[in-house]
């Protein structure tokens, strides 16, 4: 009551276990709308995935639902914004003290090794369409980490039981080492419909039969496919070490983010169709990968510092009337 604004995360209703990867599902905080309150609501939904738990009914009482992953051509509720994984204090420690561009090697990292059990279909687009091409201009390092086991050091075992045994220092001495990382995410769904647009994701052989339909649908539909859950914290440290981050052509793919990246400034986005100039731009411009990576770190603590998320939610809740005069 003696708060202007009331955050509640998205761990917080529905919360997948890391160990055998079932959801555990609580009601939100008690009180939380009761009536007369002079606070307003925020819920940060992170989760992967398009649909999720704040399309259901009571989530439509918050003032204000930040969704990273948010696609503009697939319908969301009124009360939501795009938002992002960001940068955290914990990727901007780490990922500090890079070496000089000049001085790391000329290279791709592509080492997804820290993920759930179910597939990335843009991965397995880009490992088919985009790597072999790729790899002729960047060799590709593949190199992953054991991450079974807690790190030595007290602090970096720490960050490894809070980020659900992901964090790892030689995976961040890689990145400062490294020119370049692949940041593909998530998967591809057709261009079609616009309402529920996750209805053939989930939900057995119905929903199986659903995909063909909308995939066999696609053939005829000149939009391209769509984006979901294509944000990742590898393409936030990416941008935080100074490398130049490879990833999806961002807005040819339908993803909304508060402030938009430009391709081939702040990073190198790929249209899938159309590869093969990609590759002939970077073997015709061999500065490109260091001036896309200086400024892609730029623009990622600019505006997605922590300083900057806060300040964002900050004036757009503040634009509500927040609290009292």
């Amino acid at each position: 009551d003696d708060c202007d604004l009331v955050v509640v995360s998205y761990t917080w209703p529905s919360w997948i276990d890391p160990n055998d990867y079932r959801t555990r599902r609580r009601p939100l905080p008690e009180g939380l709308f009761k009536r007369g309150r002079r606070y307003r609501t925020v819920y940060m939904d992170s989760h992967d995935g398009y649909r999720t738990v704040s399309w259901e009914p009571d989530f439509r009482q918050f003032d204000l639902i930040l969704r990273a992953k948010l696609n503009e051509r697939a319908w969301h509720p009124d009360n939501m914004k795009p938002w992002v994984l960001g940068l955290n204090r914990r990727i901007l420690d780490a990922a500090a003290g890079g070496r000089e561009f000049s001085e790391r090697a000329r290279k791709l990292l592509v080492n997804f090794g820290a993920s759930h059990p179910y597939s990335h279909g843009t991965r397995e687009v880009a490992a088919s369409a985009f790597e072999p091409k790729i790899g002729r201009v960047l060799p590709i390092d593949r190199t992953k980490d054991d991450l079974s086991t807690p790190p030595d050091d007290p602090y970096d075992a720490l960050m490894w039981r809070q980020t659900g045994r992901r964090f790892s220092r030689s995976y961040y001495e890689r990145l400062k080492s490294t020119q370049a990382v692949a940041c593909f995410c998530g998967d591809m769904i057709p261009p079609a419909p616009f309402l529920n647009s996750d209805q053939y994701l989930v939900g057995g052989n119905r929903a199986r039969l659903r995909r063909l339909v909308y995939e066999a649908a696609a053939r005829f539909d000149p939009r391209p496919r769509r984006a979901i859950q294509w944000d990742s914290f590898r393409f936030w440290e990416s941008l935080a070490a100074g490398c130049a981050a490879f990833n999806i052509d961002l807005p040819r793919y339908g993803v909304t983010l508060p402030v938009m990246p430009v391709n081939w400034e702040h990073y190198i986005g790929i249209d899938f169709d159309r590869v093969d100039e990609a590759v002939d731009r970077i073997i015709a411009d061999p500065g490109i990968l260091e001036r896309v990576a200086a400024a892609g770190q730029q623009w990622a603590c600019t505006h997605y510092s922590p300083k900057a998320l806060a300040e964002r939610v900050l004036s757009w809740t503040l634009a509500m009337g927040v609290g009292p005069a």
